[in-house]
């Protein structure tokens, strides 16, 4: 066993967050607070495995030019990586948080991939699934000239070595995955992309269609877990406002942990997974910036988050 967690990054970003007093559009609007990082979901994944204790790599593309501002960004957090050079540059993300928590998202679709990125991005993958994982988490979006079945592909070839895969994707991507054996955790948008569902029978529907787990993120109205084994709901111990840019990061962070001590997912003790997974995603609203989250609060708020069983 080992709590290594690998993450996937395909359309890596520099995270950019301006906290200002009040967003007002049309109006030029002062910003005294700025914080620039290397980001991108699955990095937001890795920089919370790292927090929570555990080992965490990241696995990302990047830019084929110098200076790689993305490369410099990880090093900077300290966080352990793999990179493939597919893109002529690394998209920018903006949020700009106002003082009463209001967030404003602005996210640029990213470069294309250059031809042979899938091949080049699923051979590291294959080394680094030798060298041992717990668990493998794909985040985000895919970028043009790569196929969006790609992360099917991934944990597919994680199938192989018999680690379990969290897919925190969307659209074609999402439904492409959805039968392919992963954990499955879109929020409620993402998921009813899918048909227009949302809720209990449309997570049991993917399970039912290969699917091994679905966890669907609500925000500050919780999460449902659905396994073949059961169906079970958390909800936060309370609302908390702040930055919520990273909270399906964190959440992602927490379960890939649960997973990788189980070994698989029949193995994963629901209950105290999904408190942890409400917990650490609250607590990562409180942080200014995605990948952060606030371990003191985590910490009070596992033994008080709510999880039962839905019949």
């Amino acid at each position: 066993m080992t709590n290594r967690i690998l993450t996937i990054t395909l359309n890596p970003a520099i995270d950019v967050t301006y906290r200002v007093k009040a967003l007002r559009v049309g109006e030029t609007v002062r910003v005294p607070e700025v914080r620039s990082r290397a980001g991108g979901k699955g990095v937001n994944v890795a920089a919370v495995v790292k927090a929570l204790g555990g080992d965490s790599i990241a696995l990302a593309l990047t830019t084929t030019a110098a200076p790689d501002e993305f490369r410099s960004g990880l090093e900077e957090l300290a966080i352990t990586h793999r990179l493939v050079p597919a893109l002529a540059s690394v998209r920018r993300t903006v949020a700009v948080v106002a003082e009463d928590g209001t967030t404003t998202s602005l996210q640029e679709n990213g470069f294309p991939a250059v031809e042979g990125a899938e091949e080049a991005i699923a051979a590291a993958l294959r080394d680094e699934l030798k060298a041992g994982a717990g668990a493998v988490v794909i985040s985000g979006s895919v970028p043009a000239g790569m196929s969006p079945d790609v992360p099917a592909r991934l944990t597919k070839l994680c199938a192989e070595f018999d680690v379990p895969v969290i897919a925190d994707v969307s659209g074609p991507a999402l439904r492409a995955v959805a039968p392919s054996g992963a954990v499955l955790m879109p929020n409620q948008d993402e998921l009813a992309e899918l048909d227009g569902r949302t809720g209990v029978a449309a997570c049991r529907d993917l399970v039912a269609g290969g699917a091994v787990a679905v966890v669907a993120t609500a925000g500050p109205d919780g999460v449902v877990a659905v396994t073949a084994a059961g169906t079970w709901q958390a909800w936060p111990v309370e609302v908390v406002s702040g930055n919520p840019t990273g909270a399906g990061d964190a959440a992602a962070a927490a379960l890939a942990l649960h997973l990788a001590e189980a070994t698989r997912v029949e193995g994963v003790d629901w209950v105290a997974a999904l408190a942890d997974v409400v917990a650490t995603s609250a607590a990562a609203v409180l942080r200014p910036v995605a990948g952060e989250i606030d371990l003191a609060a985590r910490g009070r708020w596992i033994p008080l988050t709510t999880v039962k069983e839905v019949r």
